[in-house]
C-alpha cells in the first residue's frame, strides 16, 4: 500500500495510521514464526519495500513496538529492531492503567486470587528445588524480622514477595504472572489504606504460620497439604483484608 493512504478506516468506525497497522502486523509476525529475543526484523528498506512505505512511516511503526518493550532499537550499520522479552512489569503496566479507571477493591482482588492462589500452591509441588526452598524460608525469617522491628508495612510486602517467589517456580506463565500482578495490586492498596498496629501483628502471626506449613508440605512434595493450607491462608486473608477496607471507607466518610 503507498504511503499516501496514511490513515484507511478501521472496523470499529475510526481511522487507524498507517504506522499502527504496520505495528501490528509485525506483532503477529513476530508471533507467527516464533521469533525469539536476539533475532532482528528486517532492515528498514526491506521494510519500506514490503509495506510500500516511506521510511519515517517505518520509523514511526519500530517505535511504536519499541515503546511497547517488544523491540530494542540497536544502532549502527547492522542495528535494527531486536525482538527483547516483554518483562512482567511493562505488561502489567498495561493492566494497571485499565484498572485505574475502575473501582477496585479488596473483595473484587480476593474474589480471583482466593482460587488462583490454591492452584499455584498446587502446581509448585514437586518443582521447588532445594534453592527455591531456601529462599522461601530466607523470605519467611525476613519477615519475623521486620515485624519483630515494627515494620509492618515491609512484612507485609515480604509477605506478597514469598507468593511472588511461588510464581518463579511455575511452569504455567498465564497461572504465574495473573497471581504476580494481583500481589503487586494488593501491595498499593495496602500502602493505602494502612491498619493498625495490632491488626497487622495478628495478621502478620498467620501469615508467617501458614508460609512455615506450606513449606513443610513444599519439602514433602504433598500436593493436597499445600493445597489446603493455601485456602486456609487465602480465607484468613480475605477475610483480614475485607475488614480494612470497609475500615478505610468508614474513615473516608467520617472525614478522617
Amino acid at each position: 500500500m503507498p504511503d499516501g493512504a496514511a490513515e484507511i478506516p478501521a472496523p470499529a468506525g475510526r481511522r487507524v495510521k498507517r504506522s499502527d497497522q504496520i505495528a501490528e502486523e509485525l506483532c503477529r509476525r513476530i508471533a507467527r514464526e516464533r521469533m525469539e529475543p536476539g533475532q532482528r526484523l528486517p532492515n528498514e528498506q526491506t521494510l519500506m519495500q514490503h509495506y510500500g512505505c516511506s521510511k519515517g512511516t517505518i520509523r514511526e511503526a519500530l517505535k511504536a513496538l519499541e515503546v511497547q518493550g517488544l523491540v530494542t532499537m540497536r544502532p549502527g550499520p547492522n542495528g535494527g529492531a531486536e525482538i527483547r522479552p516483554i518483562s512482567v512489569e511493562a505488561a502489567a503496566m498495561q493492566v494497571r492503567r485499565y484498572l485505574h479507571f475502575h473501582r477496585l477493591d479488596f473483595a473484587q482482588v480476593y474474589a480471583v486470587r482466593r482460587n488462583l492462589e490454591v492452584a499455584l500452591g498446587v502446581e509448585v509441588v514437586g518443582r521447588l528445588d532445594a534453592a527455591a526452598l531456601r529462599g522461601l524460608e530466607e523470605n519467611i525469617r525476613a519477615c519475623e524480622a521486620a515485624f519483630a522491628a515494627g515494620e509492618h508495612a515491609r512484612g507485609r510486602s515480604l509477605e506478597l514477595s514469598f507468593h511472588d517467589l511461588l510464581c518463579d517456580a511455575s511452569d504455567n506463565a498465564l497461572l504465574a504472572f495473573t497471581c504476580r500482578f494481583i500481589n503487586s495490586l494488593l501491595r498499593d492498596l495496602v500502602e493505602f489504606r494502612g491498619g493498625s498496629a495490632s491488626e497487622y501483628a495478628a495478621f502478620g502471626a498467620h501469615n508467617l504460620d501458614s508460609h512455615r506449613r506450606l513449606v513443610a508440605a513444599f519439602r514433602a512434595e504433598d500436593a493436597e497439604a499445600a493445597g489446603r493450607v493455601m485456602r486456609e491462608h487465602m480465607c484468613c486473608a480475605e477475610a483480614y483484608m475485607r475488614r480494612l477496607d470497609a475500615a478505610f471507607r468508614r474513615d473516608l466518610l467520617s472525614g478522617r
